[in-house]
């Protein structure tokens, strides 16, 4: 088709804007690590690396707005985003049940390396607070202690995109959860970030 065509070559020239075509939504985020970034509606069109669920884009333009929105907090530091590559591809960890991070993220603060993994996602097929997925905050403590580099710390996130009042009935508050790194992305879009990488660095 001409307009795949004129895409394309848009891309390989580097002046892609933000686009919404049909079933495809196709946009950029200067700190991740590859571009575009695509967001797929339906399965019409395969796409290499994996599309974006609404969940993994909603949370890279947040973070996209964020960043944009507050120079100040980059003003000493760098920000890198990665996409992780499919179950057997990218970086999975067995301890977890097999699990795939959606997202890597590096933050470089001088000469400090804080590594993040985030799985933006819905969270009502989880087994509760005792999901592997929602424990992996603890295990990659657990991997960091063996790593044993005081330069590197490891994080990890699941970004709910369920809504606290239906997993009320886990019988944990929205704090204890958000303790446990599960942030909730659409209650709190305003917020969610900023708490993410206040306790990255630390501070929350």
């Amino acid at each position: 088709m001409r307009e795949l065509r004129d895409l394309k070559t848009i891309i390989e020239d580097g002046g892609l804007e933000p686009l919404e075509w049909g079933a495809l939504d196709i946009f950029s985020f200067d700190r991740h690590l590859y571009r575009p970034l695509v967001h797929l509606k339906n399965k019409d069109v395969a796409v290499k690396p994996v599309a974006l669920n609404e969940g993994e884009q909603q949370f890279v333009k947040d973070l996209k707005s964020y960043y944009e929105r507050r120079p100040e907090v980059f003003e000493d530091r760098e920000l890198y985003l990665l996409r992780n590559m499919s179950r057997g591809k990218g970086i999975g960890f067995f301890e977890a049940g097999n699990f795939y991070p959606d997202f890597i993220l590096w933050l470089l603060d001088g000469d400090h390396q804080y590594v993040t993994f985030i799985d933006p996602k819905g969270i009502t097929r989880l087994r509760g607070v005792e999901d592997p997925k929602i424990e992996f905050k603890n295990t990659i403590k657990e991997i960091e202690d063996r790593l044993a580099d005081p330069g590197v710390t490891l994080h990890s996130f699941i970004i709910s995109n369920t809504p606290y009042d239906e997993i009320e009935y886990w019988g944990m508050s929205k704090q204890d959860l958000e303790d446990r790194h599960v942030l909730f992305q659409k209650e709190d879009k305003k917020t969610y970030v900023e708490a993410m990488l206040e306790r990255i660095l630390g501070r929350g």
